[in-house]
């Protein structure tokens, strides 16, 4: 049987990807991306986004991780 996967999970999976330096808050994929690699919910990514910016080391620093 097969299993389907969110595609977030499979790109936090694979080592040689290299996210990029800003979240673009636009993009489903990239918001999911970065809720699940945060730990956060997609709302939650907005807001700090809203916050913050779209920097992924200013969000990161908002949220503590």
């Amino acid at each position: 049987m097969i299993q389907l996967v969110p595609v977030a999970t499979v790109l936090a999976s694979e080592r040689g990807v290299q996210p990029a330096p800003v979240i673009d808050a636009s993009d489903a994929s990239q918001r999911d991306y970065w809720a699940y690699r945060l730990n956060i919910s997609s709302t939650e990514l907005s807001a700090a986004i809203d916050q913050v910016g779209s920097s992924v080391a200013a969000v990161r620093r908002h949220l503590g991780k």
